[in-house]
């Protein structure tokens, strides 16, 4: 088994098709053809079953191929931080954020990247937290902030903060800053929230179970700006912490209450693959936390740190 015959697979897979990757590589069908064979061998086991259309995925094959992507890209990640011992820090970051920490520290921390790494490419992906935490355990990303605990996850994991959910709600409705709502009073309110298992959604049912109250969900919505837009439209209300919708409330399109009885907070944790780690990836880490530190300390981040600073790398 070499790389060179996993890249292969990885191609024929995504294509479903030995012509389309052969086209696509510009290699030889035959050349492709031997190297699935010789791999196949090495396995043990079929990895594709043809058919009139191409080729399909075994059972095996589907494995495989949920496994090698991220292997492969730590590999690569070696090879340049070898090749970089006597330079700068250089190759890519793939760092997962929840969309409503990434409207506060992606562009942020995309600017730290490129005034203070300039060797490394940073590519950021957004999504729920269930999604980046199987892309981290499959290897694909190689960071990712997400909803704790911490101690839920089979992973290393690193506490970042916590901080309290407000009520949200559309520019005329009554809600005010200095006028508290309970969960109770929450729960009754026609509300706009992502569907299960979003880690949103889980906190908020946790404290209405916990107040004994049913939530009235009006509408879901698995795009933090289309539940935004609902709330903009008047259509229900939210629960968010005050630091993802901070613009909108600056600009009168949003309302917000403290929300109470029990107080509502999430957990944000970083959570790292248990695996090989880059000197890039440490070092955007790094970066990471110094600047959630360094909003936090401002005001900017309404939150409680729940690490010890320290100045990044240079």
């Amino acid at each position: 088994m070499n790389l060179q015959q996993l890249r292969t697979f990885i191609r024929i897979a995504e294509l479903g098709s030995l012509s389309k990757a052969s086209d696509r590589m510009r290699i030889a069908q035959p050349s492709l053809s031997r190297q699935m064979k010789l791999l196949q061998e090495e396995v043990g086991v079929a990895l594709f079953d043809r058919h009139r259309g191409g080729m399909r995925l075994t059972p095996a094959g589907d494995e495989l191929l949920r496994r090698v992507p991220g292997l492969i890209r730590q590999l690569d990640q070696v090879y340049i931080d070898v090749r970089s011992l006597a330079g700068a820090t250089s190759g890519q970051v793939v760092f997962g954020i929840v969309p409503t920490v990434s409207y506060v520290i992606a562009a942020r921390l995309a600017c730290r990247v490129a005034a203070e790494l300039p060797a490394v490419s940073l590519r950021i992906v957004e999504s729920y937290s269930g999604h980046l935490v199987d892309w981290l355990q499959r290897g694909e990303i190689d960071a990712g902030i997400v909803y704790g605990p911490g101690s839920s996850f089979h992973m290393r994991v690193e506490e970042l903060l916590t901080e309290d959910l407000t009520v949200i709600g559309p520019p005329e409705s009554s809600l005010q800053p200095d006028t508290p709502m309970s969960v109770t009073a929450f729960a009754r309110l026609p509300l706009v929230l992502p569907s299960r298992p979003h880690g949103l959604r889980m906190v908020v049912e946790s404290a209405a179970h916990r107040a004994k109250a049913k939530l009235e969900v009006r509408f879901e919505a698995d795009s933090f700006r289309v539940l935004v837009d609902l709330v903009q439209q008047g259509l229900g209300y939210t629960a968010l912490p005050l630091s993802a919708i901070s613009r909108e409330v600056e600009q009168r399109r949003l309302k917000y209450a403290p929300l109470i009885q029990p107080k509502v907070t999430r957990s944000m944790i970083l959570g790292i693959p248990d695996s090989i780690t880059s000197r890039a990836t440490l070092s955007v880490i790094a970066l990471a936390r110094d600047e959630i530190a360094r909003l936090v300390r401002s005001g900017v981040w309404q939150a409680r740190l729940q690490f010890t600073p320290a100045r990044p790398p240079r």
